[in-house]
């Protein structure tokens, strides 16, 4: 509660500078014969404005920008500018005429035409600076939305085991198994036929099945967030940064044209300097401060770079006005009246706040926009990962499992129950215990890599008996098999090894080491390519992205992966530090 109050008077205070800003009054000869009026107005502009932003954070925010109508929520912020902006210029038009101040006005402008652009300067502030003020929405959704991209990441990368045991019955199949092992001596026709009878019920589990329940490409759940519009694309997508860069150019000219008091001099001089000092500072805060300290959760670092940087240019400006370098001339004077009350000790000070403030919210606002846009950008991505986890449910459920194995070794044992019970009986027990190992993995957040080797050994141990001319070979150096890491971590690259090398004709391999040196862990696998070579099946293994993707959830930069090629052989060596931070 205490710091919600002190969040509200610092914003109170915020806006006060602001509103200095803002009022004619500070600048004209009348401010010392209008201290109650000054006062006066400074509250009520204060009050507007905090009323505005508590509407923006409590209201719009939540109710229109949160809920995909952007459109209605521009129009909101844009009409309760246009009010607020006539509140404002109505008590300055009546504090002006009531203390009968001049205005100091060039002849060149009507006071008509002044009038309008006060408006059009007001409105536009109004509209940056309580748009400014959802920050700290954005703020917190930009991290929200990061840690769940992340999450759906990570569950991503670990669940395509979870949904093959939800998918198939794994007790019926390792009963099946179990039961045929312990048959195919006594009664082979027997075991054959609970064998043909497991491979069609899997068939259908993974294949068939799959059609009835499968979301159609591009479908997606009908609560999730709807984030394409074309006022969407337009605040968010690359294709419109030039038109996004220049309506920033154009809102800027308009807020500083409320500095030009009617004259010639500020139209020619004084404009084209502020908006390119404003310029320099906003682009300098986008590029350089926000990537640099507030995207990185350093939020004191950066507010107080804002300030200094603010300073930077007020402070100079400051001496300029007060040191009279800008009427060297005696042309300045000429324009306007001052008392010696402006050039005071606190009226300095009072000046340089408000100008430090006036630079430095639309520096902050700014990165509200880009902040929306990351959180947008979040936002996109993480429905993309759920569509596609909709989508492609079928292709990892089969890559998990690797279904063109398994239905080729239930084949072969097949075969085998007629030729061979014995070899039946041994090769079923091998294959229930590596597909147990498979499914039951996952669930494990780290094993031994030990395990991990006798379970490739079993994989490669049951490719062999399909062929003939395959070999393979693995090689553990010292103390690798007590290594602890993540599971099933190197079977896509196995598996990718063992698909892309059957070759009919000639003989082929696969060679795995494992070795540690030092704080590393070395993984290499090398495999020979057919001497002619077949189409690649797109859908086997998980795919190099995918294995990627799971290494950086895992290991972040703690992880060398290089994959290199030439006419007879595929070579993978992945090192991962074993002093990892999980990220």
């Amino acid at each position: 509660m205490k710091r919600k109050i002190a969040n509200n008077l610092a914003l109170i205070a915020v806006l006060g500078f602001i509103a200095m800003g803002r009022i004619y009054l500070i600048s004209s000869e009348g401010l010392r014969i209008a201290h109650t009026a000054l006062i006066i107005e400074v509250v009520l502009i204060t009050l507007t404005y905090f009323a505005a932003t508590i509407l923006n954070i409590r209201v719009l925010v939540p109710r229109l920008l949160l809920r995909n109508r952007f459109t209605a929520y521009m129009v909101s912020l844009l009409a309760l500018a246009m009010i607020f902006i006539a509140i404002e210029i109505g008590f300055e038009r009546l504090f002006i005429d009531h203390y009968h101040l001049s205005p100091g006005r060039d002849l060149y402008f009507s006071e008509d035409s002044i009038l309008f652009f006060e408006m059009l300067s007001g409105i536009a502030v109004y509209f940056i600076s309580v748009a400014g003020t959802a920050i700290v929405i954005f703020m917190r959704l930009w991290k929200q939305s990061g840690a769940r991209m992340r999450d759906l990441e990570e569950q991503s990368a670990r669940s395509e085991l979870e949904k093959v045991r939800t998918r198939i019955d794994s007790e019926a199949l390792f009963e099946t198994l179990d039961r045929t092992a312990g048959i195919v001596r006594q009664s082979p026709s027997e075991a054959s036929t609970l064998l043909m009878k497991l491979s069609k019920s899997l068939r259908l589990q993974l294949y068939e099945s799959e059609h009835k329940r499968h979301t159609a490409p591009g479908e997606l759940p009908s609560q999730m967030f709807n984030l394409s519009s074309p006022l969407l694309n337009l605040l968010t997508e690359k294709r419109y940064r030039g038109v996004r860069h220049l309506s920033m150019i154009m809102v800027f000219t308009l807020i500083l044209s409320s500095n030009l008091n009617g004259t010639w001099f500020s139209l020619l001089f004084m404009l084209p300097l502020s908006l390119s000092i404003y310029l320099i500072l906003i682009y300098f805060s986008i590029h350089v401060l926000m990537p640099k300290l507030m995207m990185r959760n350093r939020m004191p670092a950066y507010l107080m770079s804002v300030t200094l940087s603010a300073l930077v240019i007020v402070i100079p400006m400051q001496l300029t006005y007060f040191n009279g370098i800008a009427d060297s001339n005696g042309w300045y004077n000429e324009q306007f009246t001052f008392s010696a009350w402006h050039f005071s000790a606190w009226m300095q000070v009072l000046y340089t706040i408000t100008n430090t403030v006036k630079i430095s919210f639309p520096m902050i606002s700014v990165n509200v926009f880009i902040l929306f846009q990351h959180w947008v950008r979040n936002e996109r991505y993480i429905a993309e990962l759920e569509a596609a986890r909709l989508r492609s449910e079928l292709e990892q459920l089969q890559n998990q499992v690797n279904p063109h194995f398994l239905f080729n070794m239930l084949n072969n044992i097949i075969v085998l129950t007629k030729k061979n019970p014995d070899e039946a009986a041994n090769v079923l027990h091998k294959l229930s215990n590596m597909l147990q190992y498979q499914f039951r993995g996952f669930t494990k957040q780290s094993i031994l890599l030990g395990d991990d080797i006798r379970f490739l050994t079993d994989y490669l141990n049951l490719e062999k008996l399909r062929r003939d001319n395959f070999e393979f070979s693995i090689t553990a150096g010292d103390g690798v098999e007590e290594i602890s890491l993540p599971p099933l971590l190197f079977i896509p690259f196995v598996e990718n090894a063992v698909k892309h090398n059957n070759d009919n004709r000639n003989l082929s391999f696969v060679r795995l080491r494992f070795a540690r040196e030092n704080d590393n862990l070395c993984f290499g696998c090398i495999n020979s390519k057919p001497l002619r070579p077949t189409r690649k099946d797109e859908a086997g293994g998980l795919g190099l992205p995918n294995v990627r993707r799971r290494l950086d959830l895992l290991y972040g930069n703690r992880y060398r992966l290089e994959i290199t090629e030439n006419e007879t052989s595929y070579t993978v060596q992945l090192s991962i530090e074993l002093k990892y931070k999980k990220i």
